[in-house]
């Protein structure tokens, strides 16, 4: 859950996680109905939570990939999805793989990626990364040098945004503002968004691709 708010005339909240509202928004743009469709989810944190989590509700097949194979199964057990290792893992044909780590946001990690080489992504028709920023991240380039579609994470930045400020207000959000403050903000320069501890995790896992 990462949105609380309170009931008029009532005592007690209400809790919701925007980020599963509105992670699958994109993706179905580009491809359509989800049912069934063969996704591969890389990441065993909060945000592949609420990405299996969304993936369930519309019938896809999911698979979770995952450096620890203890927190991975664990995750993917509790959604009903497959585990895998991510360092042997192949995408050819998935419709969807998606990017669910902090791999790639800018500044430390910004050389970081959870694709060791592109002939890993060969094959698969979308790569998804929830990083926002860089709007380009080295996934993205990993996959769109294998010959697959990608989009990055800032139309789902806006998106849970604006699910927030409808369940704030009780209004209809101007999300077409809210997409353009977020591109001018993070195209600022100086813009720097690394998630709490993320380096400190990550730092001495991966190494900069070569």
């Amino acid at each position: 859950m990462n949105t609380g708010w309170f009931v008029e005339d009532a005592a007690f909240a209400r809790f919701a996680n925007t980020d599963a509202i509105a992670v699958l928004q994109p993706v179905i743009e580009k491809l359509g109905s989800l049912s069934g469709a063969r996704c591969g989810i890389i990441g065993a944190g909060g945000a592949a939570s609420a990405v299996l989590w969304s993936l369930r509700n519309v019938g896809a097949d999911t698979t979770l990939f995952a450096r620890h194979e203890e927190a991975g199964q664990a995750l993917a057990n509790k959604f009903g999805a497959r585990f895998e290792r991510l360092k042997t893992a192949q995408w050819q044909g998935f419709d969807l793989v998606i990017n669910a780590t902090p791999l790639g946001t800018r500044g430390p990690l910004e050389s970081f990626t959870v694709a060791t080489a592109a002939v890993q992504l060969r094959g698969a028709r979308l790569a998804y990364d929830l990083v926002y920023n860089p709007g380009e991240t080295q996934f993205m380039a990993e996959a769109r040098a294998a010959g697959c579609d990608a989009i990055g994470g800032l139309s789902m930045l806006a998106l849970q945004a604006a699910e927030q400020f409808r369940l704030w207000t009780r209004c209809e959000p101007p999300l077409a503002v809210m997409r353009e403050a977020a591109m001018s903000t993070l195209s600022a320069p100086g813009s720097v968004r690394i998630r709490q501890g993320a380096e400190r995790r990550f730092k001495s896992g991966f190494q900069s691709p070569k």
